[in-house]
C-alpha cells in the first residue's frame, strides 16, 4: 500500500428502460444509450448502469451490481462491447464477464484467471487484444492476450518485475509505450510493448511529486500527466516519441489531494479529493505548459475519487467513495468549464473505478 506519508485513498480501493433505444445499449454510436460499469470493493460485485447519451439519466441495470471476485478494484469494458474485466485485489485474479446485448447486464465467466498478488488497476489497448495488469504487493506487470471470441485471458510470459508498491499504469494510444506510476517512488517507470511484451525504457524512474495516486497520457501522445496526492500538483512530463524516454517538464499547482487526470482535447482535468472539487487547465500543444481555465476549480460534488469523460465528449463523470455515487458534469468543449447537472446515481457501496462503452 501506499507509503504512510501518502494520504490514504481506500481502494478495497432497479430496472433499465429500454424503449426506443435503436440497438444495442453498449453502443452509443447507434444508440440512444451507453453502458457503465463500477467496481464496487465492499461488495465484491460490479455496478451495471445505462447512461443516456443525450441528457446523462445514470439508470441501474436490471440485476444490478453483479457478484464477482473479492474486493474488484478496477474495471475495464472490452471495445467490442461483449466482456467486462474487473481486478480483484483480495483474490489475486481477473474476472471475466460477459455483457448481455439486449440488457447491458453482466454474467461472470469462471473460472477466474489468475495475477500476481494484489492486482489494484488494469488497462487495455484500442483494440481490445491485450490486457495490462499492475500487481501491487508482488511489484509486477502481468500480460495477457484476450481471445475476441469468448474473452478468454492468456499469459503473455511471466509477469514482468517492477520496482516496489506499483500502483497504476497508463497505455498510450500508439501502444508502443506502457507506463508504470509507483506511488512510494514518487516516479514513473517506462516499458516499450511489442506484441504485449514488455522491455524497459533504459535510464533510472523519472522522479515526480510526492504520492502520486494517478496518470494518463494525452491523445496526441506527447504528454504524461501525474497527480501528485501529497504535493497538491500535477506533473507534466514529454514523451520521446522514438524510445519513450520521460523528461519532467514541470508541476503546477491543483486543488487538495488530486487523485485523478483526464485529458479532452487541449483541456486537462484533474479530480482533487480532498477539497472535492476539479481543477481544468488548457495544454500548451508545443510544450505542455499547463494554465488553469477561467474559474477553475470547479464543484465537483463531495471528495470525487475518480472521473471518466463520456465516449460522445458530453459530459464528465466523477465517482465519490463518500457520498457512494457517480455524478455528471457538463463539460463545454471551447472553454472546458464544467458545470455539474442534476444527474446522479448512488451506487449501494463505495465505488473504486468506471469503465464506459464506447
Amino acid at each position: 500500500m501506499p507509503s504512510k506519508k501518502t494520504p490514504l485513498v481506500v481502494i478495497a480501493v432497479g430496472f433499465a428502460i429500454l424503449a426506443g433505444c435503436s440497438s444495442s445499449p453498449t453502443s452509443s454510436s447507434s444508440s440512444a444509450t451507453h453502458t457503465a460499469y463500477v467496481s464496487l470493493p465492499s461488495s465484491n460485485a460490479v455496478g451495471g448502469f445505462l447512461i443516456d447519451n443525450t441528457t446523462a439519466q445514470i439508470t441501474a441495470i436490471l440485476g444490478s451490481p453483479y457478484p464477482g471476485g473479492s474486493s474488484p478494484a478496477s474495471v475495464v469494458v472490452h471495445p467490442s462491447n461483449k466482456f467486462v474485466y474487473a481486478a480483484n485485489q483480495s483474490g489475486n485474479d481477473i474476472s471475466l464477464f460477459t455483457i448481455n446485448s439486449t440488457l447491458g447486464s453482466l454474467l461472470e465467466v469462471l473460472p477466474r484467471t489468475a495475477t500476481g498478488i494484489t492486482p489494484v488497476f488494469l488497462a487495455m489497448d484500442k483494440g481490445g487484444n491485450f490486457l495490462f495488469v499492475v500487481n501491487q504487493v508482488s511489484s509486477s506487470i502481468s500480460v495477457y492476450a484476450i481471445n475476441s471470441g469468448n474473452g478468454t485471458l492468456t499469459p503473455v510470459g511471466a509477469p514482468v518485475s517492477t520496482p516496489p508498491n506499483p500502483f497504476r499504469l497508463a497505455l498510450t494510444p500508439s501502444e508502443k509505450f506502457l507506463y508504470v506510476l509507483n506511488t512510494n517512488l514518487g516516479a514513473v517507470i517506462a516499458y516499450m510493448v511489442n506484441a504485449g511484451v514488455l522491455q524497459p525504457v533504459a535510464g533510472p524512474p523519472v522522479q515526480v511529486g510526492n504520492g502520486p495516486l494517478a496518470i494518463t497520457v494525452d491523445p496526441a501522445e506527447n504528454f504524461v500527466y501525474v497527480a501528485n496526492s501529497a504535493d497538491n500538483t500535477v506533473s507534466v512530463l514529454s514523451i520521446d516519441s522514438t524510445t519513450g524516454a520521460l523528461t519532467l517538464l514541470g508541476s503546477y499547482t491543483t486543488g487538495t489531494t488530486p487523485t485523478s487526470v483526464a485529458v479532452l482535447g487541449q483541456f486537462l482535468f484533474v479530480a482533487n479529493l480532498g477539497s472535492s472539487n476539479i481543477s481544468v487547465f488548457s495544454v500548451a500543444p508545443s510544450t505542455g505548459v499547463l494554465t488553469q481555465v477561467t474559474s477553475s476549480p470547479f464543484s465537483a460534488g463531495t471528495a470525487p475519487l475518480f472521473e471518466v469523460i463520456d465516449p460522445n465528449n458530453l459530459f464528465l463523470y466523477v465517482g465519490s467513495q463518500t457520498a457512494k455515487s457517480i455524478t455528471a458534469l457538463t463539460i463545454d468543449t471551447t472553454t472546458g468549464a464544467l458545470a455539474v447537472t442534476t444527474q446522479s446515481t448512488p451506487t449501494t457501496t463505495a465505488p473504486s473505478s468506471m469503465s464506459v462503452s464506447k
